[in-house]
């Protein structure tokens, strides 16, 4: 699943990830985000630092305390690398900065989930 209120981010991820035969889900904006995620049932979460509606960190932390939530892995990403340490704390188990390596990307999504 990615996340991210940026729709071009959202079409190219789709399209590589697709590619990698990846089951894609993607969100702009999630009115009920926890019933969207429960309904997904997402392996894994690629989520944004910075979303117009809520701030990606905030999200991060409340799924992590969601206890049917808390077991998906996120990985969060920012333009902003000094955000990395913030994200970490909230629960994400991997950062990238924008703009990413592709490669760096589908080998970091790789990773976490042969861990989940």
């Amino acid at each position: 699943m990615v996340i991210d209120d940026n729709e071009e981010i959202l079409s190219t991820l789709t399209i590589i990830l697709k590619k990698k035969s990846y089951n894609v889900s993607v969100e702009s904006k999630l009115d009920d985000w926890e019933a969207t995620i429960k309904e997904i049932n997402p392996d894994l979460i690629l989520l944004d630092k910075n979303l117009g509606w809520m701030d990606g960190c905030e999200l991060c932390r409340r799924l992590k305390a969601n206890n049917s939530l808390c077991r998906i892995p996120v990985i969060m990403f920012s333009a902003y690398n000094k955000k990395r340490e913030e994200c970490l704390l909230s629960g994400a188990v991997d950062f990238l900065e924008k703009p990413f390596q592709m490669q760096n990307l589908l080998q970091t999504i790789d990773a976490h989930l042969g861990e989940s």
